[in-house]
């Protein structure tokens, strides 16, 4: 893909080009994580999984839960997804 070069505004913002937006099939409900590395402004996509989990490590960190409360929870949430696509695949038979 082709470098482009763009200009910040007074407050900092910048517009990605329509071109790279399209590629990486950015939107106006995209997240994008920005950080520095070497020396650098890196723009990443970040997938609603990836918020989800973030979200998920920050409340396990403030609630100070074991590992084996965490993997309790995620099976309980796998059986309440299993039951509920199950249900929704019977009712289209």
């Amino acid at each position: 893909m082709e470098e482009k070069v763009v200009t910040p505004t007074e407050r900092g913002q910048i517009t990605i080009p329509k071109e790279i937006r399209e590629y990486l099939n950015i939107n106006v409900k995209s997240k994008i994580k920005v950080y520095i590395e070497d020396n650098k402004i890196v723009l990443e996509p970040v997938t609603n999984l990836n918020c989800l989990l973030k979200e998920l490590e920050e409340e396990v960190k403030e609630k100070g839960l074991t590992r084996e409360e965490i993997e309790r929870e995620l099976e309980s949430v796998r059986q309440s997804l299993v039951r509920e696509i199950s249900s929704d695949y019977k009712g289209n038979d």
